[in-house]
């Protein structure tokens, strides 16, 4: 019975709940903001605007990017503002974004709700909810994170199907205004809900800032053990001079590439291949359901072995899944696709945050998993403008398929290398 228990209510449930949930929640949210929802609506906005893939491809990457090069700083806030506050702020501009785009006019208005939307839902809530978890877990940090991860997947599998349902009932537009009073009637107070007690939570927290060694001090051998604990927290200038950083640089930031170029262009896609759009998008839930058990586990291998250890597992799905996605016409392919890729996003939604939380520590980490998160948002920005550029210019879909698996196997390779560095220290 006590095993029992502990598998429906693992410690870090047990230990705070209301934080799980919250991240949970900010992870499910971000949905509004992610490729895979926008991608939706691409049929009719490139129709009602006249716009090539080439030209959707750049307006949406170019917001993308705009969105990675502020986020750098409106990322970090976090680590200064209170978590209330900052939720209540972070919630209404994902309301006036989701407004916005159902009230554009034109390839100019297009470009800043696009803006809008991937600043605070692709790349603010993401971060609050990894963030959050990853600051304020006390017990198993990784599962804390893996279930605040299923947000994402639960997002993918529901998000696709009410954007396609909104569209043939209400109309595109009218869909994204209905999102908006979604957001400020029923997520915001259900968020700050969650959020009762955090001077509590902070309090803990601080006092266990307190007892960590200074940046001078080494701390004990079997400190180390408990990097969560222990490990002096480092300033983003510091981990931009780490070379460990630059070698787990490509691997981390391929799947965020593949995955919103291919999907992006998913229609296109699966005209090519002769699938139809709703094969595609009833694919998705696949890719959902293979990152949650995925995530789960990929935690409890995290908090056992550390987070370094994982970095060779999290590619191989993305490198096969994109080669699959090429050279296969067959309509299970599309599902292949998304499993693979799945299991991949699994894996990436725990690693990373665990990783700069036992390399780095803690105390600045919003402001390190907001250059993170930048830099994922560019890698993601540069892929709808190039792709749409491969797809006009008359590349085949194997031939893209084949160059965003070679993309992945570099950084695969370099993680072997990283892997080295990072577990090193961590013994």
């Amino acid at each position: 019975m006590r095993g029992l228990s502990r598998l429906l209510w693992p410690d870090f449930l047990r230990a705070d709940p209301k934080l799980a949930f919250y991240g949970l929640f900010m992870a499910y949210g971000s949905s509004f903001g992610q490729t895979y929802f926008i991608s939706q609506f691409g049929g009719e906005i490139r129709r009602d605007f006249a716009l090539s893939d080439a030209a959707f491809g750049t307006i949406y990457g170019s917001a993308t990017l705009l969105s990675a090069a502020v986020i750098v700083y409106t990322g970090a806030l976090v680590d200064r503002i209170d978590l209330r506050k900052w939720t209540f702020c972070l919630l209404t501009v994902c309301a006036v974004a989701c407004a916005a785009l159902g009230a554009v006019q034109g390839p100019i208005t297009l470009f800043i709700a696009i803006f809008l939307l991937r600043q605070s839902g692709q790349g603010l809530m993401s971060h609050t909810n990894g963030h959050s978890l990853g600051r304020y877990s006390r017990v198993g940090r990784g599962k804390a994170i893996a279930f605040g991860s299923y947000g994402y997947p639960l997002g993918e599998a529901s998000f696709p199907i009410l954007a396609v349902t909104g569209i043939a009932l209400l109309g595109w537009r009218e869909t994204w205004f209905s999102l908006a009073a979604v957001y400020l009637a029923i997520y915001l107070p259900l968020a700050l809900w969650l959020l009762r007690g955090h001077d509590a939570r902070y309090a803990r927290y601080e006092a266990a800032e307190d007892n960590r060694p200074t940046p001078s001090a080494a701390p004990a051998p079997q400190q180390e053990l408990h990097p969560a604990k222990t490990a002096r927290s480092w300033r983003r200038k510091e981990v931009l001079r780490d070379p460990r950083f630059y070698l787990v640089l490509p691997g981390m930031l391929a799947p965020s590439f593949n995955i919103t170029g291919l999907l992006l262009h998913g229609v296109r896609i699966a005209e090519t291949k002769g699938w139809s759009a709703e094969l595609w998008a009833g694919s998705l839930i696949l890719y959902a359901a293979a990152s949650i058990p995925v995530g789960i586990l990929f935690g409890g291998f995290v908090d056992r072995f550390g987070a370094a250890r994982g970095l060779p597992l999290m590619l191989p799905g993305s490198v096969f899944g994109c080669l699959l996605l090429g050279i296969g016409d067959a309509p299970w392919t599309a599902a292949g696709f998304m499993i693979l890729n799945g299991i991949t996003a699994g894996m990436v939604s725990v690693l990373f945050v665990a990783l700069w939380a036992e390399s780095y520590g803690t105390r600045y980490l919003g402001e390190i998993k907001a250059m993170m998160t930048a830099l994922m948002v560019f890698s993601s920005a540069a892929a709808p403008p190039l792709l749409g550029w491969m797809l006009d210019s008359g590349w085949s879909i194997g031939r893209i398929g084949v160059f965003c698996a070679s993309y992945a196997a570099i950084g695969w390779v370099l993680s072997l290398f990283a892997m080295r560095g990072y577990a090193a220290a961590r013994n």
